[in-house]
């Protein structure tokens, strides 16, 4: 009986503390600010959204709802079993990907939307720039992208966004906070 409880102490240690090495620890986008990134992706049926560190899938769920197609990618294998189940219904039009994203090709996205360590921001710029194609848009939420312009901010939320082709180093602005 106490392997049980080592497995669950143990599961849960894996739970927190591999997505805090891999680009943050869990912390679930509040719904207003998830709308306002959908809102200012300018996302549309059909287009295929990528969400970096999906935790819950809340986010993929509300995208699924707008007629998109979305991909999340979630390395914690407990908050992927979640997003799994929650997306269970949208057959053909969402796929949940366990895996860690530094590791996922992005080609395929019309949309990134991230709310991660700004470690993890940092690091994600290059892999953004090779692999997304001109036009994408990428969404942050409270982390901007170092030597990127954006071409809005939504200030009251904090979020970032940003068109790939457009985002030319140049002076960048920030949220205060």
């Amino acid at each position: 009986m106490w392997w049980i409880f080592a497995a669950l102490i143990g599961g849960s240690c894996l739970s927190v503390l591999l997505p805090a090495f891999a680009g943050g620890a869990w912390s679930p986008t509040k719904a207003e600010v998830m709308h306002s990134m959908l809102e200012r992706a300018r996302l549309m049926p059909g287009e295929t959204l990528w969400d970096l560190g999906a935790g819950d899938g809340r986010f993929l769920v509300a995208a699924l709802q707008r007629g998109a197609m979305v991909v999340g990618v979630e390395i914690d294998p407990v908050r992927w079993f979640i997003c799994c189940l929650r997306c269970r219904g949208f057959k053909g039009q969402a796929r949940v990907v366990r895996g860690n994203m530094f590791n996922i090709s992005l080609e395929e996205a019309d949309v990134v939307t991230f709310y991660l360590s700004q470690a993890a921001a940092d690091r994600l710029r290059d892999k953004l720039e090779q692999e997304l194609k001109q036009g994408a848009r990428v969404v942050s939420y409270r982390r901007p992208i170092p030597g990127w312009r954006s071409s809005q901010i939504d200030e009251q939320n904090r979020v970032f966004v940003y068109v790939i082709g457009e985002h030319d180093p140049g002076e960048t602005r920030e949220c205060l906070e």
